[in-house]
């Protein structure tokens, strides 16, 4: 959710979803819809994956986020490397370049430039305990440096453990702004635009039953329908939100129950300072314009963009193929391939899905 820092191990399309029908009360713009009718589980074939832990050419240490450029090329953050890596899409390794310290969401604009988040966290194994400006970098599509801008606060164009970020088709970037809870809007030069959201429950807040300084409230990715619509996850109150480009609250649905169409379910195997981490994470629209969540407990569910529940996969927490260990980003290329960041297993999964 991006959400590493606090434990440290784990947790940013922004780019990686529950037991739930949309009720006439999301219909009509209220706080949640209530969980209605179960749904099958979707057809999605594992096609490929790649990584294990490591620090070498194609492997990982916790991956979090993923994005897929205009020329069809995968770009994954490899959160602990401090690095970002490319592959084509038979996941073969292509380059790396520095992500920078505590690189966390990632976004590509329609010139395959490559923009990546930054935590502002004190790196791993710093030894000066300085902790680095939360911000956005600029790169080109071979990793070099174009621009940054931002800083640690909470001011217009500040940032606090910045998360995912997408483009929407005006070119305009929407930031996750973690720990001041709130989207924050840009043009592709880092001129501010918008923003909206504060600390809450309400419609239109974020993170609510978080203290205010935890990011783990979210809101924590952001992506875009077809009609330009604006969602985003919250992982405590396990709740995805709807908005206009503008910022104007449509809708929400989300309980983090752990069953089917639902976010919640504990966290599988022994993660230090993992602080029962659970809900949400990441989410993507594919080409049928459904829209793909990911989950700590491992599910990766489908929806429509009125909240009602699809189906999905990975019911179970593992290693095997089509099964996940904290999965994070999700992204879908041109194909309709839907690629999974499956953080704690240390590698990408790649699937066909089912229209």
């Amino acid at each position: 959710m991006i959400h590493l820092s606090p434990f440290r191990i784990l947790l940013l399309c922004l780019s990686a979803l529950p037991y739930l029908m949309y009720s006439s009360a999301a219909w009509a713009g209220e706080e949640n819809s209530k969980p209605a009718a179960t749904a099958p589980a979707l057809d999605a074939r594992n096609l490929l994956e790649w990584g294990k832990k490591g620090s070498g050419p194609g492997e990982f240490n916790v991956p979090i986020s993923i994005a897929v450029s205009p020329s069809e090329e995968v770009f994954v953050v490899d959160h602990y490397n401090a690095r970002v890596q490319r592959f084509a899409k038979d996941g073969k390794f292509i380059g790396e370049f520095s992500g920078g310290p505590s690189p966390s969401g990632i976004a590509i604009d329609k010139d395959g430039n490559v923009y990546v988040g930054h935590f502002g966290d004190i790196p791993k194994g710093s030894k000066d305990n300085q902790r680095t400006p939360a911000n956005i970098i600029v790169f080109d599509p071979s990793g070099k440096f174009l621009r940054q801008w931002g800083r640690t606060g909470d001011g217009d164009g500040e940032f606090n453990m910045p998360g995912g970020m997408a483009f929407d088709r005006d070119g305009l970037l929407y930031v996750a702004d973690q720990t001041n809870h709130r989207i924050q809007v840009f043009d592709p030069t880092g001129k501010f635009i918008r923003k909206w959201g504060e600390y809450g429950s309400k419609p239109g807040q974020f993170g609510g039953n978080e203290p205010i300084k935890s990011r783990v409230g979210g809101p924590q990715f952001v992506t875009f329908d077809r009609e330009g619509n604006v969602y985003t996850t919250e992982a405590e109150l396990g709740r995805i939100q709807k908005f206009t480009p503008m910022g104007k609250f449509l809708m929400s649905w989300g309980d983090n129950q752990d069953k089917p169409g639902s976010f919640g379910g504990k966290l599988a195997g022994d993660v230090p300072h993992s602080g029962g981490l659970k809900g949400p994470i990441a989410l993507c629209f594919d080409k049928e314009n459904r829209l793909w969540i990911s989950a700590v407990c491992g599910r990766v569910q489908a929806f429509s963009t009125q909240g009602q529940y699809l189906g999905g996969f990975g019911f179970e927490q593992g290693s095997k193929s089509g099964q996940f260990w904290a999965p994070h980003g999700v992204a879908v290329d041109r194909e309709g391939h839907l690629y999974v960041v499956d953080a704690l297993n240390h590698r990408i999964q790649k699937f066909a899905i089912s229209k």
